[in-house]
C-alpha cells in the first residue's frame, strides 16, 4: 500500500526511477508554457474581483487564468498580480479612460499599511533549507511553502525578497515547480535575490532562475549531477530532458546555459572577460580563464563566482549584502532573535514552522503507516461489529494524520505512498470507501 521512495545524498538522489514518469509529465505540461502570452490587444480591461473590487487597467500577461495588470495614477505606473481564484470576471477592452485605476471595494491590506515609496526599501530574508537534516529540496524546500508565503510578504508590504539558500540537493521533480513560483509569482511582485551559503544540485538548479546572486564567504554552488536507485547516474533521454529543462531555466536567470551544463555533466568550461567586464563563455578550454577543467563537474566557490561575474558580490552579513545589492536605504523587516543573522519576518516564520512540521511527519511516518495498516488488519479480522468499529475508528484517525501530512507537503504522497500527488485525493477516497465497507 505504501512505498518509500526518497533518497538522501550529496547530490539530488531522488529515486529517479520512480520519479521519471512524474518528471516526464511535468515536462509535457511545462514546455508549451515557455513562451509568455502576448499583451492584450485591448488598451484597457476591467477585472471584477470576488472581494468586490473592480480594477481597471491593461492585462500585460496571463498564465493559467492568473493575470498581471498595470494601470496609471498620474505618471506613476502600478502593477498587480491577480490570482485566478480571486477573479470573478474579466471584461477585455471595456474601458477607454487613459488612466484606469482600482475602484470600489476594500483596498488590499498590504497597500494600506505602508506607502509605496517605503515598500521599495523594505526587505526580508526567507531561508530555503536550514542545512543538516532540514535541507532537502522537495521535502523542506518546496514551491507550495513559497506560495503560502506571498500573502504574508504582501501583508508586511515587503518589496525586496532575499532567498538564503542552504541545501545539499533533493528531488528533481520540485525544481521546475520552484522555478515557476519564483519566476512567475515572486519576480513580478518583488525584487528577488539569492544569498548562497550552500546550493548543491537541486538547490543550485532552483536558484538558477534568479538574476541577482550573492554568495556568503563560505558559499558553494553547483554539482548538479542526477542519480537514482543504487547511485546510477541519469543518462540518455532522461539526462537530455534535464539538460533541456535547465537551458530554459538558465534563460530565466539571464545566464549562459553552458555554465549549468558544466555543472551537470563533465564538460569543460572557460571564459574571457573583455574591457567592459562582459563575460563570454565556452564549453571548451578556448577562453582566457579555465573555470572548470576536463573530467570534472563544476562547483563555484565565492571567490570564483565573483571573479567570473556569476555572482554580484560576497557578503557575510546584512550590511555587506545591502552594500553589494546597492541598497543605500533598507529596512530589514521582522523580529530580531538571538542566534539569527537576520530578523524573522512572518513569511520566514512560516518557512520555519513548515520545516518543523515536515520534520515531525518524517520522523513519525512509520508510526502513521503502521497504525493505519494494523488497524485495518485488525478490523478485517474482527467478527464483532462493535470491536470492528473501534478498529475502523483507529484507522480513520491514522488516515487523518497521513492526510494532514500530505496537505502540508504534497510530495509525501509520492515518497510514502508512491503515487502522483495530484491523485492523492482519489487515493484517500478509496481508503474511506474501504473503511465504510468494513462496517457494512
Amino acid at each position: 500500500m505504501f512505498k518509500r521512495v526518497f533518497d538522501r545524498g550529496a547530490t539530488f538522489v531522488s529515486s529517479l526511477r520512480s520519479l521519471l514518469p512524474v518528471l516526464a509529465a511535468a515536462l509535457v505540461l511545462w514546455l508549451p508554457g515557455l513562451c509568455l502570452p502576448g499583451q492584450s490587444a485591448m488598451a484597457q480591461d476591467r477585472v471584477q474581483m470576488k472581494d468586490g473590487r473592480v480594477i481597471e487597467g491593461k492585462i500585460e500577461q496571463e498564465i493559467d487564468g492568473n493575470i498581471w495588470l498595470t494601470w496609471k495614477i498620474g505618471a506613476i505606473e502600478q502593477r498587480e498580480f491577480l490570482r485566478a481564484g480571486d477573479i470573478e470576471k474579466i471584461e477585455r477592452g471595456a474601458v477607454s479612460s487613459p488612466e484606469a485605476k482600482p475602484t470600489g471595494g476594500a483596498k488590499p491590506e498590504s497597500k494600506a499599511r505602508v506607502s509605496t515609496a517605503d515598500r521599495s526599501k523594505r526587505a526580508a530574508v526567507i531561508t530555503l533549507g536550514e542545512g543538516g537534516s532540514k535541507d532537502m529540496v522537495g521535502m523542506y524546500m518546496t514551491a507550495e511553502a513559497l506560495r503560502r508565503a506571498i500573502p504574508l510578504l504582501e501583508e508586511e508590504n515587503i518589496g525586496i525578497v532575499v532567498f538564503h539558500i542552504n541545501s545539499g540537493g533533493g528531488m528533481l521533480l520540485e525544481i521546475q515547480k520552484l522555478s515557476d513560483i519564483i519566476h512567475n509569482e515572486y519576480k513580478p511582485r518583488f525584487r528577488v535575490a539569492a544569498w548562497i551559503e550552500s546550493a548543491i544540485s537541486a538547490a543550485a538548479m532552483t536558484s538558477h532562475c534568479i538574476e541577482d546572486i550573492y554568495f556568503r564567504p563560505e558559499g558553494n554552488y553547483g554539482a548538479c549531477t542526477g542519480w537514482f536507485g543504487a547511485l546510477q547516474a541519469v543518462k540518455d533521454r532522461e539526462l537530455e530532458e534535464v539538460l533541456y529543462m535547465m537551458e530554459k531555466i538558465s534563460a530565466r536567470g539571464q545566464k549562459d546555459p553552458q555554465i549549468m551544463r558544466s555543472m551537470q555533466i563533465m564538460e569543460p568550461l572557460s571564459c574571457s572577460i573583455d574591457s567592459n567586464g562582459d563575460v563570454r563563455w565556452f564549453n571548451s578550454l578556448d577562453g582566457d580563464h579555465i573555470v572548470n577543467p576536463e573530467g570534472r563537474i563544476l562547483t563555484f566557490n565565492a571567490v570564483d563566482a565573483e571573479r567570473f561575474k556569476f555572482s554580484k558580490g560576497t557578503a557575510s552579513n546584512l550590511d555587506e549584502l545591502a552594500k553589494a545589492m546597492g541598497l543605500t536605504e533598507v529596512e530589514w523587516v521582522g523580529e530580531w532573535r538571538k542566534g539569527y543573522l537576520w530578523p524573522i519576518c512572518k513569511a520566514e516564520q512560516l518557512q520555519m514552522d513548515y520545516r518543523a512540521k515536515v520534520h515531525t511527519d518524517e520522523v513519525n511516518t512509520n508510526q502513521y503507516i503502521d497504525s493505519y495498516q494494523n488497524a485495518i488488519g485488525a478490523a478485517q479480522a474482527e467478527q464483532d461489529r462493535q470491536r470492528r468499529g473501534a478498529m475502523v475508528s483507529r484507522a480513520r484517525d491514522a488516515l487523518k494524520k497521513i492526510v494532514r501530512m500530505v496537505e502540508n507537503n504534497p510530495n509525501f504522497a509520492l515518497t510514502i505512498i508512491g503515487i502522483d500527488p495530484a491523485k492523492f485525493k482519489e487515493w484517500v477516497a478509496e481508503q474511506e470507501e474501504m473503511l465504510r465497507n468494513l462496517m457494512r
